[in-house]
Formats: structure tokens, C-alpha cells, sequence
């Protein structure tokens, strides 16, 4: 019997066209190509090489998706919320009018058995992915439902299908059927609607992501994106070590790089891609337009000379211009987006920190060349992630969202007439408005979509604290028109159609809506498409996403257009381009990740064979070395027949920034108060630098619930004013293409003086190993595999002090620290994925995250906010507590990081000597650190000597503390040994004494800390000084 594999019929590959190889395939710096331009010679095709040179296994490039339709048809639960029941569909088809070209599970589930025109699908509990959620059992998940995809062909006007299923028989014409309709079977248990169909245009052994398309007066399209080369020993996932590993040193090997490369689709016919960019190179995220002479603007950002400046060149055909250096500074250019005016003119927006924030700016071609930057937005706070257009009469529209009024807002400023006119203020309420994209439609009106989420975006909330909003909270798209000078809205908002159930009335999406994009036919419809996740949400890589498309016109919007093939990331952001012919076409990076639903994750097979239920995992297609490779998908939207009823638009309420709250502005000035914070020590002044290394985004496998990558940054630069962050992904995904993108980006946010990101990630062991954040100055050193069978195990029947054998996987992660210069913090020791602290490494593990917002306190029993036998979340393992790992003699710094989903908690201070990473770094490894759970000055010092320091001194120890809370401090308490030995209750916000220990022991070395309670509940933690007192 056959098992059904999740290969949509869209992922078809064309015939393929093998393309040239580069016989000097590092064009440096762009003189060969200017050269063969200058001669009046095609450049040639390029394929990206890997690391060592060689020629790469085959491009092919493949059609628009053929002539066909696809159905999904849905299958439900029977019962209401609770008590649903699993429910058994199995069923036969046949069909009249058209021919069956494929039938097949939706989510791949290799349960799920479909043979010929019959199948045998059920609906059934979510896999139990985290820890809790299999302690509560299998049974404990909720229901979810199935559903079938069914492609036709040849399909005439009469077409009808007929399902005979163990629920019912129903019929359904596809007439009956048209895009973004849902049609409801038996009572509303079956629903069938229609999906857009999409086919691979291009598939290579390189990672091909960030799509962006132009198309030009005689409809030839192009479209840029940047291939990424693995490095020679990493294009498939690493598994774990079998053995001990006598070398580690490839883990730093370089990558092959990344370049920007240009496809052409002329007629029905592609060409390229051509190289854009050297191999080997450094770039991010590309922008194309057309100007009046058919050339094709590429613009992009690359890190040439240490810095990530704004990079054009144009290509007529195949035969390419010089390159063109837009800016030179050593702050980062990012975001280009592009346009062509009315007169043919290129332009191009991006995103450009100037003097420590994000600004936007402009310039737009003459000739050969452009003009000087125009400043778009200089307001204070940082401007982002701008969008163009251009219209039929003259005008150029750029948007893009700010945070100058302490929360994101959506603005945007048209040209015209050869000035600029006034910014307009288009979402300024105090929730998060973000990520603008705009088109004019044929009356030359501007719209905008944007995303909108909860107020309070990325403040206070994890497990104790709720006073704010999540990073990926609840969010929608909003859509605005501005005309001559008005704000309008639609008659509808566009969430109507988003949703799992189709138009509801009026009623908006229960579903999280994100990174709009934009297009108007040919017809006049508006079309939209945005990002969302539905019922696939969880497979072994981590969440699927997908693209979802609905038009308007008249005075409603059409129901979800599921776009088919575009499976990936969150942030995967599509090109939307109008098509003569009325129809609108996604280019989108597709991964192909929700295919790995065909094979269960092994512990869950070994969990239902125990049930007596036998699994055989289903076969999954993969054309390249790893099973989720990005590639580039097309999906065609419309045509549509009937002509475009005239959009309904209403009066939008004009928008005026509203006052920032108070504790807004008392944060800000918190903000303030640190950055100015200065400490003498030793005859060297230390600055204060805050930030952490701990924030999940969904690169983690478990990261759905967090948010995009660029959130993080958002987060870091903005909504926490962090100096500096590092990633805490588990492995940077496992893979080394988000690890690239991870690093990149790290590289790409550094604004000197401003921010400076440190190279982080989570190594995650279950009890007694531990979870461990390793953090690194420099760039390029790959996650450590684990080691097999390399675990510790569980002695907890032994006194915590006990010695206990060391754990391989333990000093194998040392070992590579101490290779790679780097060092590493174990979290939530006192958890299931903490430790017993049989290991420890003074050179390589000098700091512990003693407190994380998402979960709790791990100091001491007692301790404000630590974890108890009857509340502990993630497990109870109190041999975990960092009080005994002190009292084992172990010297650590304390720090506080985030984790999962938690925000605006969970701070590490660090007293650094500048502003730099390399600074950061050695301030981590002197443990000159306190964790705290908000803007919190601490200032711990015993003499010359500072908190984390170990000394000897002759004379008895006196501690001088200096503390500026955010609210006044009930306590502050001295701790050594483990024991509290002074308390203070101030009841003050800035708390200034001396202590001095008047019984120290001869000859012992002692540790003390001081922890700050607030009387609103905020805490700090200085890190201990080991003082010997030898009299």
C-alpha cells in the first residue's frame, strides 16, 4: 500500500537548463563583468561555488505554475470545543468534468494512507513537542483536523466531484468554487475551497532566499535574490557525534558566502541567473526596479570594508554596469527598496543609522548615477523597513514605521512636483504598527498596509510579570488610502477574509496576521498578501508558515487565498507583482519544510508503538543534501473574469501621535540614567553596557510563539534600548544557513557606539548537563553538535556536594570554548534542563543566568521568585540551585536573560571599558555583571577591587554598595557563605552604605553579593567578590 507524501503538485522542476559554469567565478569586486560590459558583452550566467571552488550540482530554472486547480478539502472534528472527537474519514472520489491529477494528505501524515482515488485519514491529536506537554500525555493534546488536496486537470466548465466518505457523501461543483470562496459540506464538518497553485522557478544546491521583482514597460520581469553557499562540510544538518571528536576545527570553516543573483523571465522563458554580486561575498536583502530604458536597477547591502554599505548596478540584458557605491559610513545601510517613477526613473529607499539611529533616506537616479541621499524621515528614535511607489501622475510614496513616539507607528511622505511634501501620519495609536507596504491604484491612490499589534509591545511579560505585550502577540493587517492629502480606509477591514473559516460575517481573523505586501491589477482589485500559520504548525525544523492572498473591491474583501508551496519562516517576505492580463504573481523562498511532516519525530513512533500503533514513515523527496533547502516559488493569483467592482473607501479618522505614558517616559529616563552610568575601577573607567544573550526567536525549533529574527532586533534596539543582545536560538536552528543569517544579522545590527550584538546561541542537554548559552566575540564559529551518549547521569540520590563523574558532552563543550575563545552560561539550573554542577570550567564559564523571566529565580531556596517544590516550572532539581555551586568553590558572575517568549525582564549589566564587543566580552569573563529585573544601577565594590573580582586582603573586608533603583528599594541585603549577614530596608531609589565584615576566618576565602529588592517587586543581583583575608 502506498503512503501519501506532503509534494505538492506545485513543485514541479521544468526541463532543466543546465547554465554555464564561470570559468572565473570570483568576478572580483565586479571589474570582470564592467569589463565585459564596456566591450559591449553579454556577462555571463553564474552558478554561487562552494567554499573550495568547485562547480556545484545542477540550477534548473522552471515554468509559472501550469493551467490547474487545486482543492483543499477539509476535514473536522465531530463535537464543540472540548469535546471534540477524533473522527474517522475515510472515503473514496471520483470526478466528471476534469481529470484527477493528484490526490494527497495536506499535512503529509504518515497515518494518513491514500491509494489511487480512496484514503484513510482520521483526524487526530497534535504531536506533544516540549517537555510539559508530554508529561500531560498524548490524550492531553488537542484535536486537530485533516485535509486532503486534490489537483485537477483538463478541467471543463461543468466540472464536478463526488466524495463518499464514513461521515457522509457530498458533491461539489467547482463552478461553485471560485478563488477565495469556501464552500461548507455536511453540515459545515467538510468545507472545500480553492488553493493557488505555485511551481519551483528555480532550485539549486545554494540557500536562494530574499526575493525581490520588478517588471519592466514590455513585461519582462526580474527578479533578484541572494544564494547562499554552504561550506563544504555543512550543506546537510549535523548530526550528533558518535564519538569524542579528536578535531573540531572545521566548526570555524568559512561558509562559501553569499551573493546577489538576477533571473529574467521574458515570455514564458527564464534566463540566468546572472551573478549580480562576487562569490563568496557578504550581502543582504535586494531591491530592483526598471528604468525608461529597460535597464534593471539591482540595489542590495554589502559589508565591504568592515562596513555594510548600499550597493547598484544595472543591467541591460545580460551585460552588466559598473557597480555603484550609494554610501560610505561606518554604520550600517539596510532594507533597500526600490521603484520607477512616471519618467522612468529609478529610485531607491532604505534604512540608514546615522549618529545612533535608524533614519530614512532616498535618492533616485540620473543616468548612470544618483543623486545625494534625500533624508525621508530623521526623526528622533529608529526609522524602519521602508516601502516605495510610484504612480501613473508623478508621485513618489515612501513608508515606512518609527518608534520615535516610544511604540511603532506607520508614516509616509509622497514627492511630487519636485519637493517632498509634509510625513503623513498614517497608524500612530500607541499599539505596534509596523512593517508598511504600498502601491498605487489605477486613480492614483496611495494604499498601505501595515501590521498591527498589542500595545505595549515588548514590555514587561513572562512568568510572573504580565503587564506588557509578547514580541509575536496578537497582530492583524490594517489598511489605509491616502488621497490628495485625505486618509481613507476600505469598507472592510482586511482581517475579514483571514481567516480559517472564510469571510465570517464582518467578523475579523482569529489568526495572527503579518508582513503585508501589496499589488494592484491590471483590472483595478487591490490585492494583498500576508503571512500566517494555520493547522501545520510544528515539524521537526520547527513552524510553518505560509502565504495568504485576498483582493478587494467593491465594499468587501474576497475570503484567504492559501498559497500553496510557499512553506518557510515567518519572515519570509514575497515579492507581489501585477501581471498584464490581470494577473498578480508571488515570487516567494520556499524551504519546503512542511514536507517533514511525512516522517514523525522518532520518540513519538516509539511512544505510539508502545500503544500498538505501527508507523511506517513516510518517504520524503529531497532533490539536495539537506531535507529543507530554500528555493524560489511562483504562485500565479487570478485572473479573474468578471471586471473589478470600484473600490468603496470611507473617511479614516486622522491620527495624531497620543502622549506618551507616564511610565514610558519614566523608562526612558531610567534608560538615560545607565547609559551615563560611569564606575572608576583600578584606575580605569568602566561604562555600563545592558543587554542579554538569551532571546529565542522562530529559528528555535520551539520558537513559534516568539517572533521573527528581525523582531529580536526590533526588541534590542528599540522597545528594551538594550546596548547589546544575543541570540539564544537552540543551535541557531540546527542548521547552517539560519546560523548565517543569525551571524549576519549580528554583524550587519552593530552601530558603533550604539549597539553592539554579541555572537550568542543555546546548547540545550537535559539534567544533570544542562542548557548553556555560549556567547563569542568574534564571528564564524558554528554550533557544537552533541555528543552521543556523551550525557551525565542522574545522581541525585548522592548529596548535592558529592562528587560526581564528569559528563563528556560537558568537556567536550569546554574544550571548544576554550578553542574558539568563547564562553558559555548554564540557565535554569534548578530545572529539568539544569544541572547538578558536576561540571564547571573556570576559564570558560565565569558567569550563570541565575534568573530568566520566562520561568524563575535560581539563586537559593527562599530567594525572591525562586522556584519551589510546588512551583517550579520546567521540573524541580534543587542540587540545581547556583548557591551551591558556590558553595563547591565554583567563581560565577551573575546574569539575567529572557528566554522563551519572556521581554523587558531580564537584564545583563555589564561594566565594560568601551563600547565594543571585544569589551563586553572580557567584562563577562572578569564577571563584571549583575543580573537585575529592570533598569537597576549596581555598583558592588571592596576598595580597588570590583563585584567579581577574587583578592586577598589583610585588613577585614568592607563592602561598599551603590544602587539606583527604578523605584525605591524595601531591602538590600549582603549575602555571604550563603547566609544573609546585613539587611538594609531604605525604602529609597538610591541607596548609598558601607558594611563591614567584623568576623572574617583567617585563611578562608569567602564570597559575598548583594541582592536589591524593590518594593514593586524588581530585583538586582551584583555578582560575588571571593575575598581571602589573611591578616
Amino acid at each position: 500500500m502506498k503512503r501519501p507524501r506532503l509534494v505538492l503538485a506545485a513543485t514541479c522542476i521544468a526541463a532543466a537548463t543546465v547554465l554555464g559554469w564561470l570559468a572565473a567565478q570570483a568576478v572580483t569586486a565586479g571589474a570582470a563583468r564592467a569589463k565585459a560590459a564596456k566591450a559591449g558583452k553579454a556577462a555571463p550566467a553564474a552558478q554561487p561555488s562552494d567554499s573550495q571552488g568547485r562547480l556545484p550540482d545542477t540550477v534548473t530554472t522552471g515554468p509559472l505554475p501550469a493551467n490547474r486547480v487545486l482543492l483543499r478539502v477539509d476535514l473536522r472534528s465531530k463535537g464543540q470545543a472540548a469535546a471534540k472527537e477524533a473522527t474517522e474519514w475515510d472515503g473514496s472520489l471520483s470526478v466528471a468534468g476534469a481529470r484527477l491529477a493528484g490526490l494527497r494528505s495536506w499535512s503529509g501524515d504518515p497515518r494518513d494512507v491514500i491509494e489511487g482515488t480512496s484514503w484513510k485519514v482520521t483526524t487526530r491529536r497534535a504531536i506533544p513537542w516540549n517537555s510539559e506537554q508530554r508529561k500531560r500525555g498524548h490524550e492531553a493534546m488537542p484535536l486537530q483536523d485533516s485535509a486532503l488536496l486534490v489537483e485537477l486537470a483538463d478541467v471543463t466548465e461543468g466540472a464536478e466531484l463526488k466524495f463518499d466518505t464514513k461521515q457522509g457523501a457530498f458533491s461539489v461543483r467547482l463552478a461553485d468554487v471560485p478563488p477565495g470562496a469556501a464552500l461548507p459540506r455536511l453540515g459545515g464538518l467538510a468545507r472545500v475551497v480553492r488553493v493557488a497553485p505555485s511551481s519551483i522557478i528555480l532550485s539549486a544546491p545554494t540557500e536562494d532566499d530574499f526575493p525581490a521583482a520588478a517588471q519592466a514597460a514590455d513585461g519582462t520581469l526580474y527578479v533578484a535574490y541572494v544564494a547562499f553557499t554552504h561550506g563544504k562540510d555543512f550543506r546537510a544538518a549535523t548530526g550528533a557525534f558518535a564519538e569524542d571528536p579528536k578535531d573540531i576545527s572545521n566548526l570555524s570553516q568559512p561558509t562559501g558566502g553569499d551573493q546577489v543573483m538576477l533571473l529574467r523571465l521574458k515570455g514564458n522563458e527564464w534566463s540566468g541567473p546572472i551573478a549580480v554580486t562576487p562569490a563568496g561575498g557578504d550581502v543582504f536583502r535586494p531591491a530592483v526596479a526598471v528604468d525608461k530604458s529597460g535597464d534593471a536597477w539591482v540595489f542590495w547591502t554589502a559589508k565591504r570594508d568592515g562596513q555594510w554599505d548600499l550597493f547598484a548596478r544595472s543591467f541591460k540584458g545580460d551585460i552588466a554596469s559598473d557597480e555603484l557605491r550609494l554610501t560610505r559610513t561606518p554604520e550600517p545601510d539596510v532594507f533597500a527598496a526600490a521603484a520607477t517613477d512616471r519618467d522612468g526613473r529609478a529610485w531607491v529607499a532604505w534604512q540608514a543609522f546615522r549618529g545612533g539611529n535608524s533614519d530614512i533616506l532616498a535618492a533616485r537616479q540620473d543616468g548612470a548615477r544618483f543623486s545625494d541621499p534625500m533624508i525621508v524621515s530623521g526623526s528622533p528614535g529608529n526609522q524602519w523597513t521602508p516601502a516605495v511607489a510610484a504612480s501613473t501622475d508623478g508621485q513618489v510614496a515612501v513608508a515606512w514605521d518609527s518608534y520615535q513616539n516610544g511604540n511603532y507607528d506607520v508614516y509616509a511622505r509622497v514627492w511630487s512636483g519636485g519637493k517632498w511634501g509634509e510625513p503623513v501620519a498614517v497608524a500612530t495609536s500607541l499599539g505596534q504598527e509596523v512593517s508598511p507596504a504600498v502601491t498605487f491604484d489605477p486613480s492614483n491612490r496611495l494604499w498601505i498596509a501595515y501590521e498591527k499589534g498589542l500595545e505595549k509591545w515588548g514590555k514587561d511579560w513572562g512568568a510572573l510579570e504580565k503587564n506588557g505585550a509578547v514580541l509575536y502577540s496578537a497582530r492583524t493587517v490594517e489598511v489605509r488610502v491616502l488621497e490628495q492629502g485625505r486618509l481613507l480606509r476600505p469598507a472592510a477591514e482586511p482581517d475579514t477574509a483571514f481567516a480559517p473559516a472564510g469571510p465570517r460575517g464582518g467578523k475579523p481573523a482569529a489568526v495572527k496576521l503579518s508582513l503585508p505586501r501589496l499589488a494592484a491589477d491590471s483590472k483595478g482589485r487591490i490585492w494583498l498578501a500576508c503571512r500566517s500559520s494555520r493547522d501545520l504548525v510544528r515539524v521537526n525544523i520547527g513552524s510553518v508558515w505560509h502565504e495568504f492572498a485576498a483582493y478587494y473591491e467593491g465594499d468587501k474583501w474576497s475570503g484567504e487565498i492559501l498559497c500553496s508551496g510557499t512553506d518557510n519562516t515567518l519572515d519570509s517576505r514575497p515579492a507581489l507583482v501585477a501581471r498584464p492580463g490581470g494577473e498578480v504573481l508571488l515570487i516567494a523562498a520556499a524551504d519546503g519544510r512542511a514536507k517533514q511532516a511525512a516522517q514523525l519525530p522518532q520518540w513519538f513512533v516509539q511512544e505510539l508503538a508502545k500503544q500498538g500503533q505501527t508507523v511506517e514513515q513516510g518517504k520524503v523527496e529531497k532533490r539536495w543534501p539537506d531535507l529543507v533547502n530554500s528555493e524560489l516559488a511562483a504562485v500565479v493569483l487570478g485572473p479573474l473574469a468578471s471586471a473589478a467592482a470600484p473600490a468603496k473607501l470611507e473617511p479614516a479618522a486622522a491620527e495624531a501621535p497620543p502622549p506618551m505614558p507616564a511610565e514610558l517616559a519614566a523608562e526612558a529616563a531610567a534608560v538615560a540614567r545607565a547609559r551615563a552610568a560611569r564606575a572608576e575601577v583600578g584606575g580605569k573607567t568602566l561604562r555600563l553596557l545592558r543587554g542579554e544573550f538569551h532571546r529565542h526567536t522562530e529559528i528555535s525549533s520551539d520558537g513559534a510563539g516568539d517572533g521573527m529574527l528581525m523582531d529580536m532586533w526590533r526588541y534590542g534596539l528599540d522597545a528594551a534600548a538594550h546596548d547589546w543582545i544575543g541570540n539564544g536560538d537552540h543551535d541557531n536552528g540546527g542548521r547552517e544557513y539560519p546560523w548565517w543569517i543569525t551571524q549576519k544579522t549580528t554583524d550587519l545590527f552593530a552601530v558603533p557606539g550604539a549597539f553592539a550584538p554579541m555572537f550568542s546561541y543555546e546548547r540545550s542537554c537535559n539534567y544533570p548537563d544542562g542548557h548553556r548559552n555560549p556567547i563569542f566575540a568574534a564571528r564564524g564559529v558554528r554550533c557544537l553538535p552533541r555528543l552521543r551518549a556523551g550525557q551525565g547521569r542522574a545522581m541525585d540520590d548522592l548529596a548535592p556536594e558529592a562528587d560526581r563523574p564528569n559528563s563528556p558532552d560537558s568537556l567536550l563543550l569546554y574544550r571548544y570554548l576554550a578553542q574558539f575563545d568563547g564562553i558559555c552560561a548554564s540557565h535554569t539550573s534548578g530545572t529539568d534542563m539544569g544541572t547538578d554542577w558536576r561540571d564547571w570550567s573556570p576559564k570558560v564559564e565565569p558567569v550563570v543566568e541565575i534568573y530568566q523571566g520566562c520561568r524563575q529565580n535560581y539563586e537559593m531556596p527562599g530567594a525572591p521568585r525562586s522556584n519551589t517544590a510546588e512551583n517550579s516550572i520546567g521540573g524541580w532539581r534543587p542540587y540545581g540551585f547556583v548557591s551551591l555551586a558556590l558553595k563547591r568553590g565554583y567563581r560565577l558572575g551573575f546574569q539575567s536573560s529572557s528566554d522563551h517568549v519572556s521581554v523587558h525582564i531580564s537584564y545583563c549589566n555589564v561594566w565594560a571599558e568601551a563600547f565594543t564587543r571585544e569589551a563586553i566580552f572580557a567584562a563577562l569573563k572578569a564577571r563584571h555583571v549583575y543580573g537585575a529585573t529592570d533598569n537597576i544601577i549596581a555598583d558592588v565594590r571592596c576598595g580597588d577591587h570590583f563585584m567579581g573580582d577574587e583578592f586577598t586582603l589583610a585588613s577585614k573586608p568592607t563592602l561598599a554598595v551603590k544602587l539606583t533603583g527604578t523605584a525605591p528599594l524595601a531591602k538590600v541585603h549582603i549575602i555571604k557563605d550563603g547566609n544573609y549577614v546585613h539587611t538594609a530596608e531604605p525604602n529609597k531609589a538610591e541607596v548609598q552604605f558601607q558594611w563591614t565584615d567584623f568576623a572574617p576566618e583567617p585563611g578562608k576565602t569567602s564570597y559575598y553579593y548583594v541582592r536589591g529588592e524593590q518594593a514593586d517587586g524588581e530585583l538586582v543581583w551584583a555578582s560575588p567578590m571571593w575575598i581571602t583575608y589573611k591578616p
